[in-house]
């Protein structure tokens, strides 16, 4: 999740947030304002009601700050890479680069934040309980106040119920994952593990919407539970895969399935360039050569193969190039999981060694060794190098 509104950074973490939490907090203030304040505490005029709950909705937001916050401070205390934390609708997410290198540091990672969340809800309760015996329930000047609080002390205790489930991407499934992955020593068999109990939650809650939304007059409460369980369920999907990419490319190395790389002109025509570089080279990635003398951009030579044949006079390998500027650079001996977020727009990787191209790597590389399971390892391929007619 990308951010909408950057807010600089706090204890040196980049904080954003997303276009989604406007909506959230204007749900939590208008439900609080009109429907349960004015229950908890009556007499007040409405702009005290929707101020209370403006008020609450941001303390809300404080508490999730904190919550991720906490997830931040552990992560870099254990020398991870922290790239940031973005606040959205169901709370926030903090971006850590990497996978957690041992089973203990990924628990306290993700054990820290229920912990500040259930520690935050109870401190607010003890404040709101030191109000209430100055002030008997629903009268007083505190009767706002003290219904305020109690709410954002439940939602803060509920938060931290709700994040400790033991399912997938809830920060209880990282728990969940890290138990099992000290346990038995397989951190594949973990992921499997806790993305399948984040898919069974997420779809008892998308039955749970529904039940609601049929035995209730508003569909719209029915409507928000099956929506979460419908955002668990694909969540814990994407993590199985995404799992399942991570172990499929363990232990592989760019060299392993790097394609061959040659050089050829970019300005001559389609057709000279099959002839005379591509068809005896199927397979080659090339570096395409400017005016100039320099690489003006990267083509995969299969690529050529959907130009309409009446083209081929008129069309240059340049035309359908990637810009040398959109390729990323990197080692032969760079794990292949490492790099593939290094592939930016242009999804091709240069592998570079000793200050000469010794190969490349494409996106659809190491789509099919992850399809393969990581058996599909390209080795085998000729030694990649330079190539003129």
């Amino acid at each position: 999740m990308t951010d909408t509104i950057r807010l600089g950074r706090v204890a040196g973490v980049k904080l954003g947030l997303h276009w989604s939490l406007l909506v959230m907090v204007v749900l939590v203030a208008s439900g609080l304002a009109h429907s349960r304040f004015t229950v908890d505490a009556p007499g007040y005029s409405t702009t005290a009601y929707e101020v209370a709950g403006l008020l609450t909705a941001v303390g809300l937001l404080l508490g999730v700050l904190l919550h991720e916050m906490g997830h931040a401070l552990v992560a870099r205390r254990r020398h991870l890479v922290v790239d940031g934390i973005t606040l959205s609708w169901m709370g926030g997410v903090t971006r850590i680069e990497g996978d957690s290198p041992s089973a203990s540091t990924e628990l306290l990672v993700a054990g820290v934040g229920p912990l500040i969340s259930a520690a935050l809800g109870g401190a607010l309760w003890l404040i709101r309980s030191g109000l209430l015996q100055a002030s008997p329930a629903n009268s007083g000047s505190n009767a706002l106040t003290i219904a305020a609080l109690g709410w954002l002390a439940w939602i803060n205790v509920v938060l931290a119920a709700f994040n400790i489930l033991p399912a997938a991407p809830l920060d209880g499934g990282r728990v969940l994952h890290a138990a099992v992955w000290a346990l038995g020593r397989d951190r594949w068999k973990a992921t499997r593990i806790a993305a399948w109990a984040g898919t069974i939650l997420g779809g008892l809650i998308v039955a749970a919407g529904f039940v609601a939304a049929s035995r209730s007059q508003s569909v719209v409460n029915g409507f928000v539970i099956g929506f979460v369980g419908w955002w668990l369920l694909i969540s814990a999907r994407s993590e199985l895969s995404e799992g399942s990419a991570r172990h499929a490319l363990e232990g592989i190395r760019l060299s392993d399935i790097m394609r061959p790389v040659g050089e050829a002109p970019g300005w001559v025509t389609v057709r000279t360039f099959i002839d005379s570089y591509a068809s005896s080279r199927p397979g080659w990635v090339w570096l395409l050569q400017d005016w100039n003398g320099g690489y003006g951009g990267v083509l995969a030579g299969d690529v050529l193969a959907s130009v309409p044949y009446p083209h081929w006079d008129i069309a240059r390998p340049a035309d359908f190039a990637t810009p040398i500027s959109s390729v990323a650079g990197a080692s032969p001996s760079d794990d292949t999981l490492d790099a593939v977020g290094r592939m930016g727009p242009g999804k091709i990787l240069l592998v570079v060694a000793d200050g000469h191209t010794q190969g490349a790597v494409l996106a659809r590389d190491i789509d099919a060794v992850v399809r393969s399971g990581g058996r599909r390892i390209a080795a085998r391929r000729p030694v990649a190098g330079r190539a003129h007619p």
